[in-house]
């Protein structure tokens, strides 16, 4: 949140609650941090606040009494950002049963650290991470401005430090902050004893036998005869629980134990998940018409820990079918060898298309990034407006990245979201043409309000092809729809041919904003712009639509309707989007 923002919301509270209880508080020369902690602890707010509850009569010598009190109040307040020494100028305006409490402050010299005193003792005093931290202070400066905050910030940074090395009793044995008022200087006086260090013994792995035991210690994070360390318990119980083969993880250090090596045992404790989980639900969207779901996944096929996942997706117009047999592979959740058969088939804008292939594929995290290498053939059979059927073959390399950064998977109000793919074909490798694409998608939300945020995504492709008609429409690009330019039907936009067949084209580029405002309950309203088309040439030419949207949130995602208006000349007036969106 804006510091404007802040002080603000911080203003409104105070003269909203107030001025509801017949008290208009005014706190008037501060920054948004030390207003909104003044406005929190002043006792006269307070006092208001808790009449107007109570429906209560106002006392007058109280109201006076509490007046008085404010400027304590509000030097108290002031304290914790390092001003001990604020100028403060009251009065209080007005009768029974309406005032106007007016306090005008000026913060005065700031509180600076004149002396930051950190020592180690005991063991781990030469511990070289624990020394560095003692030498680099921050957040804490010398001759900077003293924050309680940032003092209380560091004291529990060094402390976990410690515990992170292994040195599970370590005590501050000295924590001091000095101030002196007369002179605005402080003082900061630490000494940590670390205690002895502590180990990671042995590793009890409780499961009902299903899985591989040496399976699942390729994904612990816990090495015994190693410092012990919370961070590693905690990485090791995140780790197994994304395998997705437990219903519950619970790491259980046992200290009392521990012999005097200072071993540590951990038992593992977990509960496993059904073995299959299956898949039903129908709908319907814009771009698909009415469609089924149905699947099954087999979350654990055998004591390896293969997974099987069957799915099929029919619909009017997008109709899809996939097989995927799974491997875990490498120490890291979501690292797998996988083997896929799919299979498609759609009808959008004359076009006729059937599509199988089979593929394999490596998929790898690498710290925030998922990358993905993989190798496919395909069969696409399809029909372009008024020509006759092609059957087309690619064997089809390419590598995607993708990363994703949310505070809520499934309605984010704050993060992003990248995806980049690359592939392509070759003649003289089983294939009907001479093919590279690549694709870029980004996609961010941002909060306004808390009842309002932005959203945003852009898209850009590009295909460098030798002969662009031996290109099959599924490694063309078109746009139009409810995820790319709302007010166009599904893939309508693109290249024609000389009889105004849509035939797609070699680059997309669309881009689109909407802000969502939360109205009421789950109840929410949008107002959108967007712009977009696939071109034979990089400078896209661009189509633009713009229209109002309802929101209902619901526990798996937004259920959206669009009310979606094109500016083309001839196009129809509004066109109706209905779909649900998970995460961005």
């Amino acid at each position: 949140m804006s510091p404007w923002r802040i002080l603000l919301v911080g203003w409104l509270v105070g003269v909203a609650g107030s001025a509801r209880a017949g008290i208009d508080v005014r706190v008037r020369g501060l920054g948004p941090e030390e207003a909104d902690n003044v406005y929190a602890q002043i006792g006269i707010l307070n006092y208001a606040k808790q009449v107007d509850a109570e429906r209560g009569a106002y006392d007058p010598a109280e109201v006076q009494r509490q007046f008085e009190q404010g400027e304590a109040d509000i030097r108290r307040a002031l304290q914790p950002f390092g001003w001990y020494n604020p100028q403060i100028r009251s009065r209080l305006e007005g009768r029974a049963p309406d005032w106007t409490a007016i306090y005008d402050v000026d913060a005065g010299p700031e509180t600076d650290i004149e002396k930051l005193d950190v020592q180690l003792e005991g063991p781990g005093r030469e511990d070289a991470r624990l020394k560095r931290l003692a030498q680099r202070t921050w957040p804490l400066r010398l001759g900077q401005r003293l924050k309680h905050a940032d003092y209380e910030a560091y004291k529990t940074r060094l402390l976990q430090a410690a515990n992170n090395e292994g040195y599970l009793d370590a005590s501050y044995t000295r924590h001091e902050l000095r101030v002196d008022v007369r002179t605005n200087r402080a003082q900061v006086w630490l000494t940590l004893d670390t205690g002895p260090r502590w180990y990671f013994g042995a590793v009890t792995l409780e499961q009902d036998g299903r899985l591989k035991d040496s399976l699942l210690r390729r994904y612990l994070k816990i090495v015994p005869g190693e410092p012990f360390d919370s961070a590693k318990v905690l990485a090791t119980q995140f780790a197994l629980s994304d395998l997705d083969y437990f219903k519950s993880v619970e790491m259980e250090p046992r200290k009392d134990l521990a012999g005097p090596d200072r071993r540590i045992p951990v038992i593992i404790h977990t509960e496993s998940k059904k073995p299959r989980v299956y898949k039903l639900g129908a709908g319907y969207g814009t771009d698909t018409g009415p469609r089924a779901l149905a699947g099954v996944e087999w979350r654990r096929l055998n004591e390896n820990g293969h997974k099987l996942r069957i799915e099929l997706r029919p619909s009017q117009n997008i109709s899809t079918g996939i097989a995927e047999y799974r491997i875990p592979w490498g120490t890291t959740p979501g690292d797998s060898l996988s083997f896929t058969a799919q299979g498609l088939k759609q009808e959008f804008q004359g076009i006729d298309e059937k599509l199988y292939s089979f593929g394999t594929a490596y998929q790898r995290q690498a710290g925030s990034w998922q990358r993905r290498f993989y190798l496919d053939y395909t069969n696409d059979d399809y029909a372009l407006p008024g020509e006759s059927r092609i059957d087309s073959v690619l064997l089809t390399p390419g590598l995607s990245l993708s990363r994703t950064e949310v505070d809520d998977p499934i309605r984010p109000r704050r993060g992003w979201f990248v995806f980049l793919d690359l592939h392509g074909a070759t003649r003289t490798l089983a294939s009907d043409t001479d093919f590279i694409e690549g694709l870029v998608k980004l996609r961010g939300v941002y909060p306004l309000s808390w009842r309002l945020r932005l959203l945003a995504r852009a898209e850009e492709g590009a295909a460098f092809v030798a002969r662009f008609q031996n290109l099959p429409p599924s490694q063309r690009f078109f746009a139009g729809g409810d995820e790319s330019v709302r007010g166009y039907a599904y893939q309508s936009l693109g290249p024609k041919d000389a009889h105004g067949n849509l035939v797609g084209g070699k680059y997309l580029t669309t881009g689109s904003l909407e802000l969502d405002w939360d109205v009421y309950k789950s109840y929410g309203l949008a107002v959108f712009g967007d712009a977009g088309g696939a071109d034979d040439v990089p400078n896209v030419r661009l189509h633009y639509g713009a229209g109002l949207g309802l929101r209902y949130r619901a526990p798996f995602g937004a259920i959206a309707v669009d009310l979606a208006h094109p500016f083309d000349r001839g196009a129809e007036a509004v066109r109706l989007h209905l779909g649900v969106r998970v995460g961005l």
